[in-house]
Formats: structure tokens, sequence, C-alpha cells
């Protein structure tokens, strides 16, 4: 017969070996391969993994806009072997967007950490004749509603943030959503639709190489990485939009467990290696950032988009 001390010990303890165990831990992401939020789950999985002392494995679970893997991680245990990488599509940009939102995400998640920054870029199939974003605009306007655009997926930040262009600059074009970034850039490239909105680590490789434009990014102010193309602002239109990465628990995850999480993704981000291939990628990476400011920064988010979503009349 087990001593009732002993069984209370053992009840005690239970979080702490929760904590440190030693299976995997699945790194929940809302996309396909090849998008901003699996690249970014996938530059971080290894150093994690190192700093846990548990494999990390990255879990795409795509499907409406990373409101599939919500729905499928909320159903996860709370006992810190799971995890999930939100975009601001899964945070912040998917329940806003819906009349009846499935979650939300004030309430349904344990944040860990805010952990990056990325804005996004007007990238053109070269075949588009325009240089620049002005030239685009005129030549949209001119095709009367004829020309289309590819996003990440209905109610994501692409989708929101190309709305938003849309409305500033006055164009009308149709909008293609598509189960992932991926996807949606190889239709840009091949020209089945005439742009992508997305973050400069996905556009640049092909903006380089000639297999498409980049003409604006919508940043506050330009890129390091690529200092020749101007922001919108600087071609006349007021529009800001990017994405970013924060890392949740499910809620109910042990507090130590969450702590060591904490402490690890910290130190991951923080190592010179991460900083510097982040900005190669035009990322900025977070060092430091700690659950309540994370949750601050989606509260922020909700904030800011919530009028522009109901101004644009995007209800899904």
């Amino acid at each position: 017969m087990i001593h009732r001390r002993t069984l209370l010990a053992a009840t005690l303890a239970a979080p702490a070996a929760l904590a440190q165990g030693r299976g995997p831990v699945r790194l929940v992401v809302g996309f396909p391969p090849g998008g901003s939020g699996d690249l970014f789950a996938r530059l971080i999985a290894e150093p994690l993994r190192d700093e846990l002392g548990r494999p990390v494995i990255v879990e795409n679970r795509p499907g409406a806009g990373g409101v599939t893997a919500v729905e499928y991680f909320l159903r996860q245990p709370a006992d810190g072997s799971v995890l999930m990488m939100h975009t601001g599509s899964s945070a912040v940009a998917g329940p806003i967007s819906r009349r009846n939102p499935p979650y939300n995400p004030m309430t349904d998640f344990a944040w860990v950490a805010l952990l990056s920054n990325a804005p996004f870029a007007v990238a053109l199939n070269p075949r588009v004749p325009a240089e620049d974003l002005r030239g685009f605009v005129a030549y949209a306007k001119a095709q009367n509603g004829a020309l289309s655009y590819s996003s990440a997926g209905i109610g994501t930040t692409v989708h929101l943030a190309a709305e938003a262009l849309n409305a500033a600059t006055g164009i009308q074009v149709q909008h293609v959503p598509y189960p992932g970034s991926a996807p949606a850039i190889t239709d840009a490239i091949n020209g089945t639709v005439a742009y992508n909105i997305e973050t400069y680590g996905t556009l640049l490789p092909h903006h380089r190489a000639g297999a498409l434009r980049i003409v604006a990014t919508l940043a506050e102010e330009r890129a390091a990485i690529a200092p020749d193309i101007p922001t919108a602002k600087e071609q006349g239109w007021e529009v800001s939009a990017g994405t970013y990465n924060l890392l949740a628990a499910p809620v109910g995850t042990p507090r130590d467990a969450m702590e060591q999480v904490s402490a690890a993704i910290g130190r991951v981000m923080a190592k010179q290696e991460m900083q510097d291939r982040l900005a190669a990628l035009g990322i900025t990476g977070f060092a430091r950032s700690n659950p309540d400011e994370a949750k601050a920064f989606v509260a922020a988010e909700i904030a800011r988009w919530t009028p522009i979503v109901q101004r644009l009349g995007i209800a899904l």
C-alpha cells in the first residue's frame, strides 16, 4: 500500500518530471513546408533540441490559414511535450477575420515568447510591365479587375495586408488563396497570378534569380538586406504590414515546463549565429521575451487590425 505522504510527494514532483522528460517535443506549424512560419520553426528546432536535451520534431498541420493546426493543437496534452509556432495568421488574423472565431488567442494559449518580426514585400511576376509600386498600381488600374494575387490562405496576415494595400492604392484585383506560402509563390512565378505578398526571406531568392520582381516593402523603412527596394510609404501609400512568430504551449502546461522552454528558447534566440541567420532573411529576432510580453503583443495586434478588418469588410 502506498503511503499518503509518498503519493503526495510523487504528485507534486510530476510536473518537474514532465518538464525534464526525454521524449520528443512536437512543434506544431500551421502551414506546409516552404513558407515563412515553417522556415522559422526549422531554424530553431535543432538549437532548441540542444538546449532542451530532447528531440524537437516540426509537425506541419496546414489548412484554413493556420486554423486547422490550432484546432489540432488545442486537443493536445498540456504536459510540456507539445508547442505551437504561431505566425500572425494563427495568432491574430485568423480569429479576427471570422464572424464566429474558432478560438480566443487571449485565453486559449499559454504564450511563451515573442520570437521574431518580419515585414512583407510585394513581388510581381516579371512579365508584369512595372518596375516599381507606382507603375504596378497604374498598370493594375488599366486592367479593370483582370489581375489576381496569391496568398497563403483566406484570413492570413498576407491576405489582410494585400487587401489593405489594394484599398489604399484603389486597385481592383482578385484574391486567389492557397494552402501555404510555397504554392502561392510558385503561381506568382509561373504567371498564374500577377503578384504575391510575403516575407523577404521567402521572396528574396526568387527576386535575385529574376523569377519575381520585388517592387516595395511594407515595412516602415527599407530593409538592410535590400536597401535598394523602397517602402510603399516612400511611393505614396501609408501601408505597413508584416508577420511574426510566437511560441505557445497548451493552457495548463506546468509552470516549470513553461519556464524550462522559455529559458531554452531565450538562449537559442540570443546566439549570434541565430541572429545573423535571421538578419540575412530580413527577420528581426528577439533574444529576450517573456509570456507577459508575448500576450501583450498579441493584444496590441488585435487592437490594431480589428478596425482595419472591419473597414475592409473581411468576414469569413
